[in-house]
């Protein structure tokens, strides 16, 4: 009666064209003992930031832009007075090609800043010619050349950590451009001055010039150590240092720090752990000239310092007379010596002549932020039927050391309405193991109906993957095991999940050059034993531009089906659905953005932990993204969770396929709805259905089978779903 292989090949047929949609949320509540209410803790969190301003919705408020060098995102901040509103949905509207630095500043004086940005050949401009409520951009220069002291066209290039000083130096009315030498022989300033606004010009992108190579009379010769005014480079024992000198990347910024009428300059190197200021001794409207320094800066008592390379901008943050300081250091990731990435955005505000340390967590604070590579994990741990927050994180010691622990935080809301308090920020004295670099994940490796939990980290710089085996009185940290016969090199990844289809959970190792290994579980029990099935699983073999793969296998849109969701370095999500059929084709995860109404894909950040949990719904999971940040994004299912967007009605049904007897629907209108077989026949006609009521309808007495569900919406456009009942 019932041709069940035509059944699911025509569902699979038709479910080959779903798209996964998601929509980014924000009002999870959440706690931290002691501390105020976050605003925006799902933000994802902040390391190495650059800030810029601008005003993002056209409201004549300069809101706060930051590039955060670790993920590589961009993120977007509105401001109301001296509050900031979290505002993903500005992030698109940035050039995808922001890469090293980002600098907002405006070149042609229209009153709008444009964005500079490091490119292939030197400086990469865009001109802001944005419009009404959305940002636009007109890329109008690759490289900026300069005429060099010979007569010659150069480009101007930069260091890769290079963060130049582009502002109005000679108060002309256009943007010069500062930046220490590229060659890294006499690590001297270069002034290139741009002559635009010469003889009445309008101000624009140059010609620049070359018209200093000595600017200040200052030479960075080492950490700590400086030439003035034509002296030799001399180390601390007053040896002559080589001509090569402290190459690498470099920041500066000048600024009447003094407010007397010239340019001070602050400058740091990527080798070195603190912040240079220097004095000005020239008379105000004279060339500067810097003939000593201070490593107390910005206050002796609060200096700048990261360990690694900070950096200073100057802007206005808090509405006052004065502007505040922000310094973060200029790094991607914790290599060397490692920073406090959770306090890592100091803000400054003057007091008299001084600055005062307002903060080390500018709007951190306000966001969930453990330091680095957070790895979130949702388990019931206290079985009252709701999931629990686990995160793995990366931070820094006091005795400053790198070490992993896990974060805790019990859902004491309930399984469709999540509250979180945060319970231990040391779940199991893990911290204590020496690890660093660690990742979650809770599975049922020994089939014994109990979650065991899975760590993957470093240990004295070597590659573990342990299990930790649950009792039935809870873990228990001399049930584990360690896995080795795997090779995990350095930024590989593993996720376990049953893939070959005997029930035991497989591995799946994600490689830092992208590649995907598929190992076969064939022990038992608690003495699993992997052997490599496919050293290129789904045909997701190496590739530079998708290295750092790590993936979290997930029935994604409720069919049954298991799904492998990938995250790389290109910043992307894909969706390899229904893994048992799949043969390498994959879709991509699209995310809801409220200004345009519409869903598109979307760069989510570089080196994302991922996992998929029924936070709000037992049959469409949410996605709950770990950042490399520290921090934690979610984005709802709209097939639980729906938006209107501005190019179709919402009707949506669940669960689908159906084997309850209640069928669901959501729509944001009231429609009228209809069921018919695959031939026509009507087996419900025109039931009314009123906007986003919840109500089920009952399809129990319609036999197994696919069937039309078809609605017709106020505006009178009909649309149809097909459902499966069995």
């Amino acid at each position: 009666m019932r041709n069940w292989l035509f059944i699911f090949l025509f569902f699979l047929s038709y479910m080959g064209y779903a798209q996964y949609r998601f929509v980014p949320y924000q009002d999870i509540p959440i706690g931290h003992p002691n501390e105020t209410v976050k605003t925006f803790p799902w933000a994802g969190g902040l390391n190495g930031v650059q800030y810029g301003k601008i005003d993002l919705n056209n409201d004549n408020v300069i809101d706060v832009v930051g590039f955060d060098r670790s993920s590589g995102r961009i993120v977007c901040f509105l401001k109301s007075g001296n509050e900031y509103e979290y505002a993903p949905q500005y992030e698109k509207f940035f050039p995808s090609e922001i890469q090293n630095f980002f600098i907002l500043n405006d070149y042609d004086g229209d009153g709008k800043n444009d964005l500079f940005t490091a490119g292939n050949l030197g400086i990469t401009a865009y001109r802001n010619v944005s419009s009404g409520n959305s940002l636009q951009w007109e890329r109008v220069v690759d490289f900026i050349s300069y005429e060099s002291l010979s007569g010659n066209e150069v480009n101007l290039q930069v260091n890769f950590n290079d963060y130049p000083y582009i502002g109005d130096i000679d108060k002309d009315g256009d943007i010069d451009i500062l930046n220490f030498n590229f060659s890294g022989i006499q690590s001297r300033i270069i002034f290139y001055e741009n002559k635009s606004a010469d003889n009445g010009g309008n101000p624009d992108l140059g010609p620049f010039e070359l018209v200093d190579n000595y600017w200040g009379s200052v030479e960075d010769c080492d950490c700590g150590v400086f030439a003035f005014n034509g002296e030799n480079c001399e180390d601390i024992f007053g040896r002559m240092m080589s001509n090569a000198r402290h190459a690498g990347g470099k920041s500066l910024v000048v600024f009447d720090f003094k407010e007397d009428g010239k340019l001070e300059l602050v400058s740091s190197h990527e080798e070195c752990r603190e912040l240079y200021y220097f004095n000005n001794e020239a008379s105000a409207n004279q060339e500067p000239n810097f003939d000593s320094f201070t490593a107390d800066f910005p206050n002796q008592d609060d200096p700048a310092q990261f360990n690694f390379y900070p950096n200073t901008m100057v802007m206005d943050l808090l509405d006052g007379v004065q502007e505040e300081l922000i310094i973060s250091p200029n790094i991607e990731a914790n290599l060397g010596s490692p920073v406090d990435f959770s306090s890592s955005n100091w803000l400054y505000q003057k007091s008299g002549s001084e600055y005062e340390l307002l903060t080390k967590e500018f709007l951190q604070e306000d966001m969930i932020d453990w330091g680095a590579q957070a790895s979130p994990a949702l388990y019931d741990y206290d079985q009252d039927g709701d999931l629990d927050l686990f995160l793995s994180y990366t931070d820094l010691s006091a005795n400053e050391e790198l070490f992993s622990a896990i974060a805790l935080y019990e859902n004491t809301g309930t399984s469709q309405n999540p509250v979180f308090e945060l319970i231990t920020d040391d779940y199991l004295g893990l911290s204590q193991e020496g690890l660093a670099n660690m990742f979650i994940q809770w599975t049922d490796v020994d089939l014994d109906g109990r979650k065991d939990l899975i760590l993957q980290a470093t240990l004295q710089n070597n590659n573990q993957l342990r299990i930790i085996f649950q009792e039935a009185s809870g873990l228990d940290l001399n049930s584990t095991i360690s896995v080795n016969d795997v090779f995990i090199g350095f930024g590989f990844s593993v996720h376990f999940a049953n893939i070959v289809g005997d029930d035991h959970p497989d591995l799946l190792v994600g490689k830092s050059s992208g590649g995907l290994i598929l190992y076969e579980n064939t022990g038992e029990g608690r003495n699993p034993q992997f052997q490599m099935k496919d050293d290129g699983f789904l045909g997701i073999g190496d590739d530079f531009f998708r290295s750092a793969l790590r993936v979290h296998v997930a029935d994604v849109d409720s069919d049954s089906q298991a799904d492998l969701v990938t995250s790389d370095l290109s910043g992307n999500i894909r969706v390899f659905s229904d893994l048992a059929t799949n043969d390498g084709a994959f879709d991509s995860l699209s995310i809801y953005n409220s200004l345009e109404q519409s869903f598109e894909d979307t760069y989510f950040g570089k080196r994302n932990n991922l996992v998929f949990a029924p936070l709000f719904n037992d049959d469409y999971p949410a996605l709950v993204l770990g950042t490399v940040s520290g921090g934690i994004r979610i984005f709802r299912n709209t097939e639980e969770f729906p938006v209107q967007s501005g190019e179709e009605l919402v009707f949506q049904l669940y669960p689908n396929p159906n084997q309850s007897g209640k069928l669901f629907i959501r729509t944001n209108q009231n429609i009228s709805i209809s069921i018919a077989t695959l031939n026509g026949q009507k087996v419900l006609t025109a039931q009314s259905y009123q906007a986003f009521s919840n109500q089920a309808i009952d399809v129990s007495d319609l036999e197994g089978g696919i069937y039309i569900v078809s609605a017709v919406f106020e505006n009178g456009e009909r649309v149809s779903r097909k459902v499966v009942l069995y």
